[in-house]
Parts: structure tokens; sequence; C-alpha cells
């Protein structure tokens, strides 16, 4: 089973992509749909060696257990203020419990970016949040796949990622090709 997450605040270009990436035994979960509390920084997850964090009562135990079963996570974010946005990061920092079980262990995790400028002019914002990846990898041991940035078109013009990519078509072609090899 895949496991699909689109990064946004809201369900426009991120979970269109998701959404027809997705097959009929795959997940799609929308954060922006989910209560997800801040970590505390508390290290109760590490200094009780609890597999998922203590804060139990949000959907990120939903996000723990689909993550366990997937084989691999397809994530999808928006750049937001040259980064990937909030919402995404805090369901980065509640892993802190599965970097000390290894659970995301040997699994494929996939990157997708989405933002206002071209593929080009977003690639020094790119390499940034791909660096980003790279570290929480290493310690988290997952395999990480960047699969590219796509461009929405300015969000007070198109900001329609189907519109704004005239290949769009082939484009999820290309990215499907990558994620199932």
């Amino acid at each position: 089973m895949n496991l699909y997450i689109s990064g946004s605040n809201r369900n426009r270009n991120c979970y269109k992509l998701l959404k027809e990436l997705k097959e009929k035994d795959d997940k799609l979960i929308s954060l922006a749909e989910k209560d997800i509390k801040f970590c505390l920084g508390c290290s109760s997850c590490i200094e009780n060696l609890k597999n998922y964090c203590s804060i139990s009562d949000d959907d990120m135990q939903e996000l723990y257990i689909n993550m366990i079963k997937a084989d691999r996570i397809i994530i999808a974010s928006p750049i937001y203020m040259n980064h990937i946005t909030g919402i995404l990061k805090n369901v980065i920092d509640r892993l802190n419990p599965f970097s000390n079980h290894g659970n995301l262990k040997g699994k494929k995790v996939y990157l997708l970016l989405i933002g206002q400028l071209s593929e080009e002019e977003n690639k020094e914002v790119t390499s940034s949040i791909k660096e980003y990846f790279e570290s929480i990898r290493e310690f988290m041991e997952f395999e990480f796949y960047f699969i590219r940035t796509l461009t929405s078109g300015e969000v007070y013009g198109i900001d329609d990622i189907e519109k704004a990519n005239e290949n769009y078509k082939d484009i999820l072609k290309e990215i499907k090709a990558v994620i199932e090899r």
C-alpha cells in the first residue's frame, strides 16, 4: 500500500496531484483535514521508549498507523516561505518516536514540491528542502527520493497545477514511474 500525504493547508494543488496518482488500495491523507498538535519537546517518547508520541488525543495516531502499514510514503508540499508547510513540519516533529524504534527503517519516502515559481526558479529553495529531508533520512533510516518541483502558477494568476503545466498528464505518468520503481 502507498500512503499519500498532502502537506498543504488547503485541498488544492497538492491534494489534486496526489488524488490523481493514488490507486484503489492506496491511502490519501490531507493534513488540512487533520488535527495534529505540536510536539511538546517533552522527550517522553525517548525516555519511556514509546512507539508513538505521548500526545494521543489528535489525528497523529492515524498517521502513525498508516505510515507503519505503507510500503511507500509519497508527500506533496507547497513551498511556503521557502520551505515545506508548517503543518507538514509539525508532522515530521511528531515522528521522533519513530526514530527511536526504526518504524520507518527501509521505507521509501518520496517528495514532491509545488511552488508558484518554475522548477528552475525554485532550484535553490528545492535544494535546501532536499537537504532537510536527507538529514532526517539519516537518523530515521528511510530511503529518500526527491521527485521534482512543479509550478502551480501564481496565487493571484492561474493557481492550478494542471493549467500551469502544459504537459501535466505526462508529468503524472513520469511521477508514477518513479514511485513504482
